[in-house]
């Protein structure tokens, strides 16, 4: 490969893998309607799994896979490594990602939908690295005709498979967070990573054993079309449920620390998008973004309270609730009205 066509293979390459991961990202993370995850922490879980996780990754691989370098079958060894080996370290390497947002900003990974974002950008950072390389292997072996089979196989077909990978993870620690009982905060944690193992060993099996049989590739389609639509059901019920919290937990404090059609429109995205509109033509883009933190903060008591009721309160989560109290009504009574119209007005 001469230098031309090695810049042209990294710029092409790049677009490529970063154009549908940019698309993709945008969709989960518009599925987070109730409370927007903090912008640097969401960013900081896609480099995570851009960069440290692939790293640990290719690292361990190459230890674990040196035994099995010289068995005399190829296809055997390959087999063993990519659907034995790889799925293992790459999914502990990622979800160590998770574990440390969990165990260092708790605050901010409320439940299952929390989960599956945080795991879906760690695996979309994971593919978008490990696809630059594919991409560039391919142009080098095969050309140009090549390299755009291989797109079209890790960008379009398989695109989300990392994504759906590892947010089985999330949802499996997003569980733990609201679970009351020791099997739902120590064993559907495992669950969730044994399923994030699995898938990715069956997807890796299928496209290893293609080289021998071309229709083994419909073992991988197939079981990542299934965790794909598995994930995004798993998405509309997480929704549904924190819909439901909001709904339960924020009735108790209507006429306390917010009016009750703030509260009709907190249960909507769409009575979210008119305060939101609203606080626009009142006080600006300043008044908006004022009025989606008071938005923020008001789902986030309401997840707190849900905790508190299901699991009890420990005093963390105790002074959590009041802290939140304390700052919606602090905002409501700097400015003198309704919580929204308060939040903007004071932002």
């Amino acid at each position: 490969m001469n230098a031309t066509t090695l810049l042209l293979g990294i710029f092409f390459s790049f677009l490529a893998t970063a154009v549908p991961t940019a698309l993709w990202t945008r969709l989960i993370w518009w599925c987070d309607r109730y409370e927007r995850e903090p912008l640097p922490l969401l960013t900081a879980a896609f480099l995570w799994g851009a960069i440290p996780a692939v790293a640990l990754a290719v690292f361990a691989e190459g230890i674990l896979g040196v035994p099995f370098a010289g068995l005399g079958n190829e296809l055997v060894g390959d087999v063993i490594s990519s659907s034995g080996i790889a799925p293992v370290v790459e999914e502990l390497a990622k979800g160590a990602a998770l574990a440390l947002i969990m165990l260092l900003w708790p605050g901010e990974f409320d439940d299952v939908l929390d989960g599956i974002l945080y795991g879906a950008l760690i695996g979309f950072g994971f593919g978008m690295t490990e696809n630059v390389f594919y991409f560039l292997g391919a142009l080098d072996q095969g050309g140009w005709g090549n390299w755009g089979f291989v797109v079209f196989l890790r960008s379009v077909l398989f695109g989300l498979n990392h994504a759906f990978f590892t947010a089985f993870t999330g949802a499996g620690l997003g569980y733990a967070r609201m679970a009351k009982g020791r099997f739902g905060r120590r064993t559907v944690p495992l669950i969730g990573l044994a399923a994030a193992i699995l898938a990715h060993a069956i997807h890796n099996l299928g496209a290893s054993l293609t080289s021998a049989e071309p229709g083994a590739l419909l073992v991988s389609l197939f079981s990542d079309g299934g965790g794909v639509l598995l994930v995004a059901v798993m998405i509309g019920l997480a929704l549904r449920q924190e819909r439901g919290w909001v709904r339960t937990e924020l009735q108790a404090v209507v006429g306390r620390l917010l009016t009750a059609q703030e509260y009709d429109r907190l249960l909507t995205a769409g009575g979210r998008a008119r305060q939101l509109a609203e606080a626009r033509r009142r006080g600006g883009w300043r008044a908006v973004r004022a009025a989606s933190q008071w938005q923020d903060k008001m789902t986030e008591l309401a997840f707190a309270l849900h905790r508190a009721r299901v699991r009890g309160a420990d005093d963390q989560l105790a002074r959590q609730v009041s802290r939140l109290e304390s700052s919606l009504a602090v905002a409501r009574q700097q400015a003198g009205g309704p919580g929204v119209e308060a939040a903007a007005q004071s932002g």
